[in-house]
């Protein structure tokens, strides 16, 4: 049986953000959840999300808008 590529989506929808406890972002293209409110992102490695607060990245301002621009629709929690 092949591997998927992402995340089951209805996984997505369940997950929230560690620290805040808000929806997550799923950026596909990145392989992130992304939580703009804080500017982390919680890396998927191997089809998993890894929503550790220590595994998290901070983006700046740059990399927030970019992150941003790639999904689709805008703004919109992980479904």
């Amino acid at each position: 049986m092949p591997q998927p590529t992402e995340p089951d989506p209805q996984l997505l929808s369940l997950l929230a953000c560690p620290v805040d406890k808000g929806p997550l972002i799923h950026v596909p293209a990145e392989h992130l959840l992304y939580n703009p409110r804080l500017r982390r992102g919680y890396p998927i490695r191997d089809n998993l999300p890894y929503l550790r607060p220590l595994d998290a990245l901070t983006l700046d301002d740059i990399r927030h808008q970019e992150v941003l621009s790639r999904v689709e629709g805008g703004v919109s929690p992980a479904s």
